[in-house]
């Protein structure tokens, strides 16, 4: 289950350890039984697509994604011009609402809410259109204006994001859709500016290309039209300290994963998508000097975007350039799951903060290991003796803090891959870490991570090994020496009786030695800590003596 924690932790901020009270008090005992969850969806009727999430949210506000689905229904094709719905817009917009109210039913899902976006709220026919769901489908949709559109996205990309405290470094987030763009700057504590423009993908599309390829004055009118509406809300986002750029919305996926194929990506989806401003305005020329036949073999194109793909690729070059960004991330979390995490704000107050809480990462953790059944016991034990061990052995292996914070999280999950099977848990551990979707993580520290846990027993690491040659180079001897700490504080909870109370670490020119503090009889414990000597002596470049306290 997703766990979201009343934990407030950053990235630059000290660790919150899960030896810690605050994390202790967070996690808390073994709750009673609770009311049964109530099961949630979020529908997002856009100009281009209609999306669902499906959700099961606890009395606490902790909350699983049950489902996706996605239509492209393209509402708003062919109505800019005389701000209307289409028939055939309508019935296919029907068509696809009828079929996701049939699939959160056959989920369980009681509480349904809908939201439109630009194209229903433009067109001159929307209320009927909202009417006809009404009757026909007995679903309400509300329409909601830009204001709120653009506050729902920061609410949904702020529970994916670490957008910070620091008022000096603002997250710009620009969500690009097929009938506006909605632009919003802020950080974990609110937001500084937002504003919604009418220069969707597809809108920009049907009033600029006609010819095909696009003609050259098209282009020109499309970008002069673009500058004059964008610039003058740029002209407040440059006077913000915006010192990272966020993308969601399907055209940006689609602009992103085009631009992972460019640059020699195997599978882009696979990685963290990103859209570099110097590849964007490669592909952006490539884009308007191509027919649409020839841009549908563009690797990555998607089909139904071919056509807004030239627009919003101008739109965000226009805007990277201007607000000084080189990178733009991409965010899956957007509108609808904004929709949802507001839902569970509303109706329980109490747990606003939890619902909201803008740091992913330690959530993300606490969310795989509970999903796969950690032994939470054991699993703090271990994190609490290994950052002990961190610290104290800091002179010698002289790594930074964001170490600490790596290791705490490697500790969490080092024995998840008991989910998959006792035999070679290690390696599960590696599997389910690295393809846990863990939020907030680069993809090197999510490899740090998973290699720490996966040397947490057995063989040592070898450059032979797929998952240790899957890191950086600088990264090799952070994780050859943090394995080790993991292998001793796990061995220091060999019976999982949480036995060792502290440790401490002499440290000699030659020689280390570790007392363990225990509450009562420790022999397997210091036994199997006495295993790991050789490794220690090997990575840390000193014998190591592993003796009880008072002996």
């Amino acid at each position: 289950m997703h766990r979201q924690r009343e934990v407030n932790e950053s990235k630059t901020s000290a660790v919150v350890t899960p030896s810690s009270p605050e994390l202790v008090r967070a996690l808390g005992d073994s709750a009673p039984a609770h009311p049964r969850a109530t099961k949630f969806g979020a529908i997002d009727i856009g100009t281009n697509s209609i999306h669902l999430v499906m959700a099961e949210i606890s009395p606490q506000g902790d909350f699983k994604v049950l489902g996706r689905e996605k239509d492209m229904v393209q509402l708003g094709k062919g109505g800019f011009d005389e701000h209307r719905l289409t028939e055939r817009a309508i019935e296919d917009g029907l068509q696809a609402l009828r079929r996701f109210k049939k699939m959160a039913e056959s989920q369980g899902v009681t509480k349904l809410r809908a939201v439109a976006t630009s194209a229903v709220r433009e067109a001159r026919n929307g209320g009927e259109f909202v009417q006809r769901v009404r009757d026909e489908l007995d679903l309400r949709i509300s329409v909601i204006a830009a204001e709120e559109e653009a506050r729902l996205i920061y609410v949904g990309v702020r529970h994916a994001i670490d957008m910070g405290n620091s008022r000096d470094r603002q997250t710009l987030i620009c969500d690009i859709g097929g009938g506006s763009v909605e632009l919003i700057a802020g950080n974990a504590q609110g937001i500084a500016e937002k504003a919604s423009v009418k220069l969707g993908g597809s809108r920009l599309a049907e009033l600029f290309i006609r010819a095909d390829p696009p003609a050259s004055t098209e282009v020109k009118h499309m970008r002069r039209h673009i500058r004059t509406k964008l610039d003058p809300i740029i002209q407040r986002l440059r006077a913000l300290p915006i010192r990272q750029g966020v993308a969601t919305s399907g055209s940006a996926k689609n602009i992103a994963i085009m631009c992972g194929y460019a640059r020699g990506e195997v599978n882009p989806e696979e990685n963290r998508l990103r859209i570099y401003r110097s590849e964007l305005h490669a592909l952006r020329d490539q884009l308007t000097r191509m027919t649409r036949e020839e841009r549908l073999r563009v690797p990555g194109m998607d089909a139904k975007r071919v056509d807004a793909c030239i627009p919003a690729s101008a739109l965000l070059f226009r805007l990277m350039k201007r607000c000084n960004l080189e990178i733009l991330e991409h965010c899956e979390f957007a509108l609808r799951e904004g929709v949802m995490i507001d839902y569970i704000a509303g109706h329980r107050q109490k747990i606003e903060a939890r619902a909201t809480w803008p740091n992913p990462r330690s959530r993300s953790v606490m969310h795989l290991a509970e999903r796969c059944g950690f032994r939470k016991r054991h699993a703090e034990q271990v994190a609490a003796l290994a950052l002990k061990l961190f610290d104290q052995l800091q002179p010698i292996h002289e790594l930074d803090a964001s170490y600490k914070e790596l290791l705490s999280y490697a500790c969490l999950l080092h024995d998840i891959g008991h989910l998959i099977s006792h035999d070679s848990h290690h390696k599960h551990s590696y599997y389910l870490i690295r393809n846990g979707s863990l939020k907030g993580f680069s993809d090197q520290e999510i490899e740090v991570i998973a290699n720490i846990a996966r040397y947490h027993r057995k063989e040592r690491p070898k450059k032979s090994h797929y998952s240790f040659n899957n890191l950086d180079a600088e990264y090799r001897r952070p994780v050859r020496i943090l394995a080790v700490v993991l292998r001793l504080a796990d061995a220091l909870d060999r019976t999982n009786f949480s036995v060792v109370s502290d440790v401490k670490c002499d440290i000699g020119q030659r020689a280390v030695t570790l007392w363990a503090t225990t509450s009562s009889d420790a022999e397997i414990e210091l036994w199997c800590a006495k295993r790991h000597a050789a490794l220690f002596e090997r990575e840390f470049d000193r014998r190591l003596t592993v003796s009880q306290a008072g002996e």
